[in-house]
């Protein structure tokens, strides 16, 4: 049997490398990527067959590939597909129903979108409201495979259920994971500061990257879900003893406007941390700068209770 399987696997070649496959009862099989490209595009067909599916461990710990594009023709997926791809940060996926494996992006931490096929007009509106950054944070950070549906993406259902399991997340303690981590040894973690006070502080940020992203792409939220991630990035303003939303912002996104915008939004601005604020934003531009001052004018200045009264002679 194995001496048939070998002689039944041939290669093609694509972009800066080659995928081996076989011929399977519906069209074509994808065994296995190699290649130091950044990016794979696997063919819609081989051999006037259509691929159809994508074998177990295809890309698997495949280190260089940034982005790989499926075609509509695949109809299923297998076990870690694309498991431990380390640099992998978008994927393109049909959008259709798919049979999946398990665990297909585990250890893929960069990954920041998988991006459904469609139109250049569903693909811009599903960009504008971030849907591809929710469904792969549904995948890596919320570990919720239910998600991975193409047919409920974007449905009143999925949308409950993603932020159901956004609030889960939020809500765990700080140092959940922390005991199993220190069990593997401290020294396959060497120089990621995996320490007991750092660690809850990174487990903080991951969190509060997800509470930013959600407030920023408010799509189908409801008010409930918005008090409570408003209320998490108020309860880590500046002036706490967890300041890393405010920490987030200076170091990610200091000249972001939008992200100053939810911040005040969410009442994290105060009389009380303004000053210190504004101490910390040397290097920010004028325009956010302005922005902040306008909001101190509007919320904090105290104004003379007769001043409306006053006439010009």
């Amino acid at each position: 049997m194995n001496k048939e399987k070998e002689f039944s696997e041939k290669t093609i070649s694509i972009e800066e490398g080659t995928l081996a496959y076989i011929q399977v009862r519906d069209g074509i099989a994808i065994k296995r990527y190699r290649g130091i490209g950044t990016r794979a595009v696997v063919p819609e067909c081989i051999e006037d067959m259509p691929v159809v599916s994508i074998e177990r461990k295809a890309f698997l710990s495949c280190k260089t590939l940034r982005e790989i594009s499926l075609p509509d023709t695949v109809n299923e997926i297998g076990d870690w597909a694309f498991a431990h791809m380390e640099a992998l940060r978008k994927i393109i996926i049909p959008n259709h129903a798919l049979t999946r494996g398990k665990e297909l992006f585990l250890g893929c931490s960069r990954l920041r979108e998988i991006i459904l096929s469609g139109s250049a007009q569903e693909q811009a509106f599903d960009k504008e409201q971030g849907i591809g950054r929710m469904l792969a944070a549904a995948v890596t950070a919320l570990h919720d495979y239910f998600l991975f549906d193409p047919t409920e993406v974007k449905s009143d259902a999925w949308v409950k259920r993603w932020d159901e399991q956004l609030l889960k997340l939020v809500r765990l303690d700080d140092l959940d994971g922390f005991e199993e981590l220190w069990t593997c040894g401290e020294e396959d973690y060497e120089g990621k500061d995996y320490d007991i006070k750092s660690y809850p502080v990174e487990k903080r940020k991951a969190k509060l990257r997800l509470v930013y992203f959600r407030l920023l792409h408010p799509f189908k939220i409801v008010d409930a879900v918005r008090d409570e991630l408003r209320e998490y990035l108020r309860n880590h303003t500046k002036g706490t003893m967890e300041p890393e939303a405010w920490d987030i912002i200076l170091e990610e996104h200091p000249q972001e406007l939008s992200y100053y915008q939810v911040f005040l939004e969410s009442g994290c601005v105060n009389e009380e941390n303004f000053d210190a604020m504004v101490t910390d934003m040397q290097e920010v531009n004028a325009e956010i700068k302005a922005y902040l001052m306008r909001y101190k004018e509007e919320h904090f200045t105290k104004k003379d209770a007769f001043a409306s009264f006053e006439l010009d002679w």
